[in-house]
C-alpha cells in the first residue's frame, strides 16, 4: 500500500509493529515444531493471548505480553479494535467469545473490555454446553467448523474462544485437472488434482531461500505460495514465506530474471508471439489442496507464552477471575482448501481455564448463606494484502489425490 493511500479496516486498527508481532507469533510457532501443521492460525491465538494479558499479573503477564509482541496498554483494547477493524471486510469474519461457569467469579473490570455479545455461560451440562459451544463455532466460521476444540468432560470453569473464517474468489482463477505429475517426490503418487494457469502481474519474487508467489484474490485477500530449494526444510521455507507475506521489498522480481536463469522451482524461458508483451507473464503449475489440522497448544506453550499460564500453581490471573484459575486446554482446529476458483479456511482456537485446587477465599465480607446439596462431565499463508497481516498458514505435505 502506497504511503498516500487513506489507512482502513484492519491496517488502521493495528500498528505495523502490531501486524508484524502477530506474523512473528506464526513463525515462532510454526518453527517450534519439527514441521509446520497443515493448516493453523497464529491470528486466532493473538487476541487470545492478549485478552489473557489483560486479566494476568505478575510473571504470567510479562510472558503473555512478550508472546504477543504488544505493550501493557494494548493488552486491554487489541481484541476489540481488531473484531471492530474485520467488521467491514467482506472476506473476513472474526469473532470472540467468552463463558464463564456458576463457580468462577469474572472481574468486572476485564468484562466490561469485551464486546457485550462476547460474554455467555456455561450451565454445567456437558450437553447443552457443548452444543452452546458447537453452534458459536459453527456461526463463526459459516459451518466450516462445526465444533470447539474441547474435551467438555474435564473440568472447565471458563472457556476463552476466537473463530476466524477467510474467504477470497481468484482473480485469475485456474485450470483443473488429474494428472500424474512427471518429475519430484510426488511424481510416485500418481493422478492428483492439479492447478495451472497465467497470471499476467508482478506476483513472483525469488530468493535463496525460497521462490514466493502471491495469488491475488478478491476483496484484499492474497493466497502466497512457496517453494523452496530441494534441501530446504520446512521451517526455513515458512520462514522466508512470513517474510515476504510482510515485506513488499523482499527478494527479487522474477521478471528482473534472464532467459535460462533458474531459482527454486522456478525457471525462465522465452517463446515468440504475435503480440507484444505488455505485462510479467508468470505461468503457474500447482496442486489443489483441502487440509485441516487439530493442534494442542499445551504442546507449543513455550513458543506460544502458555508456560506460566498453564501451570496450576504459578498462574496469576487475579485480574481476571476472584478464584485462581490457570489454563487446563488450549487447542485449535484448523481447515484450508485452495482451489481452482478460490481460498478458504477456518479456525477456531479455544482456551479452557479451571480453578486452582489450592484457593482458599479471602474472608473480606460477612455473609449470611444457606446451603442445599444435590448428590447427583508448502508452505503457504493468507494474507490480508493492505495490512500484511497473515490469516492462515500452514504446510502441504502431499496433494489432494484424484478420485
Amino acid at each position: 500500500m502506497g504511503t498516500g493511500e487513506p489507512r482502513t479496516g484492519i491496517e488502521q486498527a493495528l500498528s505495523p509493529s502490531e501486524v508484524a508481532a502477530a506474523n512473528e507469533l506464526t513463525r515462532r510457532w510454526f518453527g517450534s515444531r519439527p514441521t509446520p501443521p497443515a493448516a493453523a492460525s497464529g491470528l486466532g491465538v493473538w487476541p487470545l493471548l492478549a485478552a489473557l494479558a489483560s486479566g494476568a499479573s505478575g510473571a504470567t503477564r510479562a510472558e503473555l505480553l512478550e508472546s504477543a509482541g504488544i505493550g501493557a496498554e494494548r493488552a486491554d483494547s487489541i481484541a476489540g479494535s481488531l473484531l471492530a477493524a474485520a467488521r467491514p471486510a467482506p472476506a473476513i469474519r472474526l469473532a470472540v467469545g467468552v463463558w464463564a461457569g456458576a463457580s468462577i467469579t469474572l472481574d468486572p473490570d476485564w468484562t466490561e473490555k469485551l464486546p457485550q455479545e462476547a460474554v455467555g455461560a456455561l450451565t454445567g451440562e456437558i450437553d447443552a454446553d457443548k452444543a452452546t459451544l458447537d453452534l458459536w463455532a459453527s456461526e463463526g466460521t459459516d459451518g466450516l467448523i462445526e465444533r470447539m476444540p474441547l474435551d467438555l468432560t474435564r473440568p472447565i470453569d471458563l472457556v476463552l474462544a476466537s473463530a476466524l473464517m477467510v474467504r477470497t474468489t481468484w482473480l485469475t482463477p485456474f485450470r483443473d485437472a488429474a494428472i500424474e505429475l512427471s518429475s519430484g517426490p510426488w511424481s510416485r503418487l500418481g493422478r492428483c488434482r492439479t492447478l495451472s494457469g497465467t497470471i499476467y502481474d508482478d506476483v513472483l519474487r525469488v530468493g535463496d531461500e525460497a521462490s514466493v508467489l502471491t495469488v491475488p484474490g478478491s476483496d484484499d485477500i492474497d493466497v502466497l505460495l512457496a517453494v523452496g530449494p530441494e534441501d530446504a526444510s520446512p521451517q526455513r521455507v515458512m520462514s522466508a514465506l512470513i517474510d515476504a507475506a510482510g515485506d513488499a521489498r523482499w527478494g527479487r522480481s522474477a521478471a528482473d530474471l534472464a532467459v535460462g536463469e533458474e531459482a527454486p522451482g522456478v525457471k525462465v524461458t522465452e517463446y515468440q508471439s504475435a503480440d507484444p508483451q505488455t505485462a510479467p507473464e508468470i505461468a503457474v503449475q500447482t496442486v489443489r489442496f483441502s487440509l485441516s489440522a487439530d493442534l494442542d497448544l499445551t504442546e507449543d506453550a513455550e513458543a506460544l507464552g502458555l508456560e506460566r499460564a498453564s501451570d496450576g500453581d504459578r498462574a496469576e490471573f487475579d485480574r481476571l477471575a476472584v478464584q485462581p484459575t490457570y489454563i487446563s486446554q488450549a487447542r485449535q482446529r484448523c481447515v484450508a482448501t485452495f482451489s481452482a476458483t478460490g481460498f478458504e479456511a477456518a479456525a477456531v482456537t479455544a482456551v479452557a481455564m479451571t480453578r486452582a485446587a489450592a484457593y482458599v477465599p479471602k474472608m473480606r465480607h460477612l455473609h449470611k448463606r444457606a446451603s442445599i446439596v444435590f448428590d447427583r462431565p508448502f508452505a503457504y499463508a493468507a494474507r490480508h494484502r493492505p495490512s500484511g497481516l497473515i490469516l492462515v498458514a500452514g504446510w502441504v505435505e502431499e496433494p489432494e489425490p484424484a478420485l
